[in-house]
């Protein structure tokens, strides 16, 4: 479909926190400038560096497993950073398809309870991002902080001598890295915070797009459990009136259950193989830096602990999030069979007791959502996610 811009302009006020979010890193669809692809390619180009400069320190640096985990435990995060940046530079289309679909789902809605059904399930997903942000915010300020600690150390209590400073990454820049500190630090700690930014933005927008569908599944759910509310025979007429209405809302949960469906195998056939990717290297990355924590514990790395910390609960939260919105879509669509086995059937005509039969028959099976045939977004899935990276890195403490 193809949006006025009346209602491009009501997609982003209703969306509001999205669209700023989007727009800062220029993929926001309903609004390119001149300027698109040189925000882009700053960000990209920042997004690059960064993980460059850190690649680098292969050269330099004796190629021990201590060494590769050090790089790695950084370099992955980035990577997955530049994935999700490039999945939605790329699919502009695709991002503006959904978010249209989602503006015409609302014109969906056919009473005051499913609008506010949906309302609920959209100001969970701005809660959702809110919470995010604050986390992020606060966690980039910590580390900035650890990391600018002797420098803020020798304004407030100076030594006779300055302070060592050194920036708790294995990184190569192939300068004097005492005398290019400080832009050494800004460019480490802008090309943190934009990769974290870049995270936010594009899960979010993600998760607000799964919140969505599970509305969408809980609308369908109310429409079923409603759909026999005023179903009374009184005479014949009557009775063939009330028939095509109880039709009519069965047919109209089931439209807005197949709309749920589509949407949500329409984002998954439209980046699988991004989230294939990140998938991959999120599951090593978290290894990693569990072995990186246990290290920092071991040897009371202050620095290192916090860094170690604040990486791997980003890993846990993330994956958590997503599995867990991808567990609440299989559980709506799940009660959508127990909701048509509670309907008042025992009232109606065969004719309709059939239509409810072959509701419950097609929600019989479960619906995952798949990713690449590797893993389900589920609880289980996250607890199948959590315990490969903990063999992982079980087996990289057994080879030291």
């Amino acid at each position: 479909m193809s949006l006025n811009r009346r209602e491009r302009d009501s997609i982003g006020n209703q969306y509001k926190i999205y669209r700023i979010l989007l727009l800062s890193l220029s993929v926001w669809p309903f609004q390119q400038s001149k300027y698109t692809i040189l925000i882009r390619s700053f960000h990209f180009g920042i997004m690059i560096s960064f993980t460059f400069f850190q690649l680098t320190s292969f050269l330099t640096n004796e190629l021990v497993l201590d060494v590769v985990i050090m790089i790695l435990s950084y370099a992955l995060p980035s990577c997955i950073c530049m994935i999700q940046y490039h999945s939605f530079c790329s699919n502009s289309y695709i991002v503006k398809r959904i978010w249209e679909d989602i503006y015409s789902t609302w014109n969906l809605m056919r009473n005051e309870t499913e609008h506010k059904i949906m309302r609920q399930y959209k100001a969970k997903a701005e809660y959702h991002t809110k919470l995010f942000l604050t986390i992020i915010i606060s966690s980039c300020i910590i580390y900035g902080i650890f990391e600018a600690m002797p420098v803020i150390l020798d304004i407030i209590l100076p030594l006779n001598k300055t302070r060592p400073r050194e920036i708790h990454a294995l990184l190569e820049y192939f300068i004097d890295k005492d005398a290019y500190f400080f832009p050494i630090l800004c460019h480490w700690l802008i090309g943190l915070i934009i990769g974290c930014y870049v995270i936010i933005c594009v899960t979010t927008s993600l998760l607000v797009c799964l919140q969505h569908i599970s509305g969408l599944f809980k609308v369908a759910n109310y429409r079923i459990e409603h759909s026999a509310d005023d179903y009374v025979f009184y005479n014949s007429t009557q009775e063939n009136n009330r028939i095509e209405n109880f039709i009519r809302n069965i047919s109209a949960a089931v439209d807005i259950h197949q709309t749920a469906i589509e949407r949500c195998e329409y984002l998954l056939d439209n980046f699988i193989k991004h989230f294939f990717f990140m998938l991959v290297i999120g599951v090593t990355s978290l290894s990693l830096n569990l072995f990186r924590l246990l290290k920092a514990i071991i040897t009371l790395d202050e620095v290192e602990i916090v860094s170690s910390i604040l990486f791997t609960s980003g890993h846990f939260v993330i994956m958590f999030v997503i599995n867990y919105y991808g567990q609440q879509i299989t559980d709506y669509h799940s009660e959508i069979f127990t909701a048509a086995y509670n309907v008042r059937w025992y009232v109606t005509p065969v004719k309709i007791q059939k239509l409810l039969l072959f509701i419950m028959q097609s929600t019989t099976k479960a619906y995952y959502l798949n990713i690449g045939n590797l893993i389900v977004a589920s609880i289980e899935g996250f607890s199948k996610l959590v315990s490969m990276a903990i063999s992982y890195f079980t087996l990289i403490y057994s080879l030291l």
